[in-house]
């Protein structure tokens, strides 16, 4: 993956579940999200990639995995 490829977990805006978004200079590309929702990566053109709200990937990871219940 270069630096300019990032992967990030959002809130799914369909089932409110932890999807995976793939982004590339800051453009989300691809979504998957765990309940099959089929949201495009459109849905998240308006969003940044949110790396610096946390201070590291494992408090960015632990976040995520909290939304799973």
């Amino acid at each position: 993956m270069s630096t300019s490829e990032r992967l990030t977990w959002e809130t799914c805006p369909s089932c409110g579940r932890c999807a995976a978004v793939g982004w590339r200079g800051g453009l989300p590309l691809e979504v998957d999200c765990p309940g099959g929702c089929g949201v495009g990566a459109e849905v998240f053109a308006r969003r940044t990639p949110r790396t610096g709200d946390l201070p590291s990937s494992a408090a960015r990871w632990t976040a995520a995995a909290r939304s799973w219940a």
